[in-house]
């Protein structure tokens, strides 16, 4: 009997600690799955989607969201439930949008405004715009004495140094109307005299606009083409492509995949302040090359809820 009842008793307790098992491990897979359930947009803060709104505006605009703006456009998006399609409606809007606000003669001005500066400080240590006009000024003058000392040569190469410089300066004007791509305005950012008075001779431009537009510099062979073509206008060819002087140089480099490369990276640091993964510039790579819509690429990127901060 003694036996039969030690064999009970320890039937029991096994019935019981399987009972406990499975009751601890129910709660932990509940537990587990409310973790992972998304929270719903309704109980963010307040104060994080105005930082949301906010950040959009300083990284677009250029300037903090005014009180009006804060308020209307923070409202917005709460009763949308921070939907994907809100998100875009602003970030288009201080893109694009005409009308005229205050504080700004219009988003769309100050967005293209914003977008320039952040590329002259990139690529010409943020140069101002006289800096520029100082070059076409000089310039204009040596214009005119060339055509009375009937100098074709001079004349020439006036001409030459007010086009490139006048281009960087008409630059966000052109991109805003569409007359040009993101890539020509990189190319004219490089082939002006600011660019070359910060980089000074062959040698150092060659390698500047390697390493400003794919933040690397140039193999042997790389180099070797590079300054054949810059310096002698001798023809080279260059990923997959001919350049025969300095302005098709420029061209070429800003019409290149590694271009498209480099620009995805330099978004996501400007924008998220780290380094794109190998999977997010294959994502974002096709759409950029074929249709060079950097707004698109900005789109894309401050959507998401790791910009935002959710």
């Amino acid at each position: 009997m003694k036996v039969k009842s030690q064999g009970l008793l320890y039937t029991l307790i096994s019935l019981l600690a399987l009972s406990m098992c499975f009751t601890s491990c129910k709660k932990t897979e509940d537990k587990n799955f409310t973790d992972n359930t998304p929270l719903s947009p309704h109980r963010i803060p307040t104060i994080k989607i105005e930082g949301y709104v906010n950040r959009l505006f300083i990284d677009l605009v250029g300037r903090s969201a005014l009180e009006g703006e804060l308020a209307a456009e923070t409202a917005v998006l709460k009763e949308a439930g921070l939907s994907q399609a809100s998100r875009e409606a602003l970030i288009t809007k201080l893109q694009s949008d005409t009308s005229e606000v205050e504080g700004d003669s219009s988003y769309a001005i100050a967005y293209s405004q914003r977008l320039y500066d952040i590329m002259k400080s990139r690529m010409c240590e943020g140069a101002e715009d006289g800096e520029f006009l100082r070059y076409v000024g000089n310039a204009s003058f040596s214009l005119k004495v060339a055509r009375l000392d009937g100098d074709s040569i001079r004349v020439f190469r006036a001409l030459e140094i007010i086009a490139r410089n006048q281009n960087v300066v008409n630059g966000k004007y052109d991109l805003r109307n569409g007359v040009i791509t993101i890539n020509e305005l990189f190319a004219r950012m490089m082939n002006n005299n600011v660019y070359d008075n910060i980089n000074m001779n062959t040698f150092n431009f060659v390698n500047a606009s390697f390493d400003d537009l794919f933040a690397r510099f140039p193999s042997e062979k790389e180099f070797e083409t590079a300054f054949d073509i810059v310096e002698n206008n001798v023809v080279g060819s260059l990923f997959g492509g001919f350049a025969s002087n300095k302005a098709e140089y420029c061209t070429l480099l800003t019409e290149s995949d590694e271009f498209y490369e480099g620009l995805i990276r330099w978004t996501y640091i400007t924008l998220l302040g780290r380094d794109a993964t190998t999977q997010e510039v294959v994502n974002h790579f096709d759409g950029l090359k074929q249709n060079k819509d950097f707004k698109q690429l900005q789109l894309e990127i401050l959507r998401t809820d790791e910009y935002a901060n959710f």
